[in-house]
């Protein structure tokens, strides 16, 4: 098995506290997880090739979570990217993003790169070149058309992202099993419930995970810490973590 490198464009929640970019991440160099206004230049400043990105995997429509595809399709029309590029994401991605491209950039679906639109389903394994995902359903915003969180195994690396979500069985499913956990930590201690807080929740993900398993704390506001749990650590802005 090979080395799992997390790269980190952004650990943020929505709110963006304290001048945090907006949660996502590369898995590997390859693999984007969320698209976050910020992706673009958190990609340039990070050093990672926008023509190296094989795969980007959205949880949910959310803005903070999906305003950053039109910038990189944008990058990828323009600067020479030829390969083709596979976008993950619930039933109506494709159609959202044409909806606010059609407004912002209304030509760049008029571009000679491929783009392979991938409809995620929960319980519905994809095998995506050298990345497998597994969409998981977890409890966030019911007015979308879908939450997930994914199962991914890369490299013969095992891990999993919660996305957006409350404590629910969801995303105790994510947490057994996996070498790596990027788990949404949206506050200290604030009880809602669409989201996770380190006081009262982490502790059951934690407890859920195996011994040796690295649990990695993201969409956080600026009072989030470790808590004491074992083998946590709070992400932190263009920061890469290697396992």
């Amino acid at each position: 098995m090979g080395e799992l490198a997390l790269s980190l464009i952004g650990t943020g929640n929505a709110f963006a506290p304290g001048g945090l970019c907006w949660n996502g991440f590369v898995a590997n160099g390859s693999v984007l997880f969320e698209a976050p206004p910020q992706a673009l230049m958190a990609l340039n400043r990070l050093g990672i090739g926008v023509d190296d990105i094989e795969t980007v995997v959205i949880s949910h429509h959310h803005g903070d979570h999906f305003l950053g595809l039109p910038f990189l399709l944008l990058q990828w029309k323009y600067l020479g990217r030829t390969r083709p590029v596979r976008i993950v994401g619930p039933r109506d991605t494709e159609a959202i993003a044409r909806q606010v491209c059609e407004r912002t950039y209304p030509t760049v679906f008029d571009s000679p790169v491929a783009i392979e639109w991938v409809e995620a389903r929960a319980g519905e394994g994809l095998q995506l070149g050298a990345l497998r995902l597994e969409p998981v359903e977890v409890k966030h915003d019911t007015k979308l058309v879908a939450n997930f969180g994914y199962h991914a195994e890369l490299g013969g690396r095992r891990f999993a992202y919660t996305g957006d979500s409350a404590l629910c069985e969801g995303v105790l499913d994510l947490a057994r099993g996996a070498e790596v956990l990027v788990s949404e930590c949206s506050s200290r201690a604030d009880r809602h419930d669409t989201h996770m807080n380190l006081v009262d929740d982490m502790p059951a993900v934690r407890a859920a995970m195996g011994a040796e398993a690295e649990l990695v704390l993201t969409h956080i506001d600026a009072g989030v810490d470790t808590g004491g749990l074992a083998r946590t650590r709070v992400a932190e802005d263009f920061a890469t973590y290697r396992f």
